[in-house]
């Protein structure tokens, strides 16, 4: 018979990682639960201002459920720290911050083009982005991501909000569609800046780490062409 190893209840999850990956993969981790929950706080405040602005009765009934659930997710994620063996309170969030991701939610924070709030923020920041790390993740095999499967569940139903929305805008305005290709090309450029550049080396850590796949960034933009094509946007037209 084979003995099962039994994790040492004393070591926190936290210095098992530290231990088994290195301190950079702490860092990645942090990183990764930091950022996801102050987006969530993000999320949840751009729904609170589109709600007014939402005529239909199913539209508003899609931003609230949208904020119910971000509410839902940001406990997770800081219980997710805790988990680990970290005190929320214990450490400088700032530090694991990512400039991008904050002024990327400000920028449709402001905006008033319903259009490019529906692509930038359910298409594109959830919808790509966050799907696609919360998918990996949530199969990496270890127990160091919380409750990311059931996020990722939940996830699809604001990209499933944001698709039907924006059909139901581009259908009714033509305009709205040539908005609908600029702003698309615009995150497909930022996408390509984003996983080259800022987060280059993370995705390498997490990759050498078993994390995610050695084809992370291919599978990211293959999502990205999925999603747009659901609003009849293509990688011609983007």
């Amino acid at each position: 018979m084979t003995a099962t190893t039994e994790r040492d209840p004393s070591v926190t999850l936290k210095q098992e990682i530290i231990d088994k990956y290195g301190r950079n993969a702490w860092d990645l981790i942090l990183t990764v639960y930091v950022n996801f929950y102050y987006s969530e706080l993000d999320i949840i405040d751009l729904c609170a201002r589109w709600l007014p602005r939402r005529n239909g009765l199913r539209e508003k009934n899609y931003l609230i459920r949208h904020a119910a659930d971000e509410v839902v997710h940001a406990r997770l994620f800081r219980e997710g720290v805790e988990l680990l063996g970290q005190p929320w309170h214990g450490f400088d969030h700032d530090a694991y911050r990512i400039d991008d991701i904050g002024d990327r939610f400000a920028k449709l924070f402001y905006s008033d083009d319903e259009v490019e709030v529906l692509v930038g923020l359910n298409l594109y920041a959830e919808g790509v982005l966050a799907m696609e790390e919360l998918a990996q993740l949530a199969r990496s095999g270890t127990p160091y991501f919380h409750q990311f499967d059931r996020i990722e569940r939940e996830e699809r139903r604001h990209v499933a909000f944001g698709i039907t929305v924006a059909n139901q805008v581009l259908e009714a305005n033509p305009e709205a569609r040539k908005r609908a290709v600029e702003h698309s090309k615009w995150y497909r450029e930022h996408m390509e800046g984003y996983l080259g550049g800022q987060l280059k080396e993370s995705i390498a850590w997490a990759r050498d780490a078993g994390f995610v796949t050695s084809d992370y960034s291919e599978r990211t933009r293959a999502r990205f062409d999925d999603v747009m094509a659901r609003i009849g946007i293509t990688e011609d037209d983007a």
